[in-house]
């Protein structure tokens, strides 16, 4: 589905990682969820509670759970230690590396923007074996700021020595949407059942081009 299309000359598409390239919402929950057991607050008894409350940034979200702000950092280091449990139940979607090569066999430059550790990303990464399709990879600990503050984005421009208007932005959450277009980037948004965010939530934000594989994606090079 297509709301907007710019005139442009496409150079780079940003992805987003969590549930756009890698399906970890299982572990993200569970990670979570433990976190706040351990410190004695209610954790998400099911995987469809937390993909309905969680949202960007983190800390917001933490905060909107019942963490007071004090004990936050102490949530995030405990999701830290807890996350590596769980780190078997990470997949990556299966059309990802046909996509990400067939992308690579053309001008474009391709980059991550995340709100994921970033010693996580670049192992899920590595792990994948799909580090070596992207020029630039920006985590949690690159930036001072989370999505949907369009600095991750803007810093991963930089890095691919980008403009924003050259650019796509690729994700599966209202903040990507709204990061993305903050940043002045075109946006696609992801609606796969995996995905954090429903198909209705992202619609909601309008995003550039609405898709459910990222093989749609080669059409929308070819259309740009």
């Amino acid at each position: 589905m297509v709301y907007t299309l710019a005139s442009m000359s496409l150079k780079a598409i940003i992805f987003d990682a969590s549930g756009t390239i890698l399906d970890d919402l299982y572990a993200v929950w569970r990670a979570n969820s433990e976190a706040y057991e351990v410190l004695g607050f209610k954790g998400f008894k099911t995987l469809e509670e937390f993909r309905r409350r969680f949202r960007l940034p983190i800390p917001a979200f933490h905060q909107e759970s019942g963490i007071p702000l004090e004990l936050i950092r102490e949530v995030d280091g405990k999701f830290r230690e807890f996350y590596p449990r769980y780190a078997s139940h990470v997949g990556i979607f299966p059309e990802v590396k046909d996509v990400l090569s067939e992308l690579k066999g053309t001008k474009l430059v391709l980059g991550v923007a995340s709100n994921i550790p970033t010693l996580f990303l670049k192992q899920h990464l590595k792990s994948f074996e799909v580090e070596d399709y992207f020029d630039a990879v920006t985590g949690q600990e690159d930036c001072d700021k989370q999505k949907p503050s369009p600095k991750p984005i803007l810093v991963t421009l930089e890095k691919l020595e980008t403009k924003p208007q050259e650019a796509l932005y690729v994700g599966d959450m209202e903040e990507d949407v709204i990061a993305g277009k903050r940043a002045g980037t075109l946006t696609a948004a992801i609606a796969r059942r995996e995905s954090y965010h429903p198909r209705w939530r992202l619609e909601r934000r309008r995003p550039d081009y609405l898709i459910s594989s990222l093989r749609e994606l080669l059409d929308i090079c070819s259309e740009l």
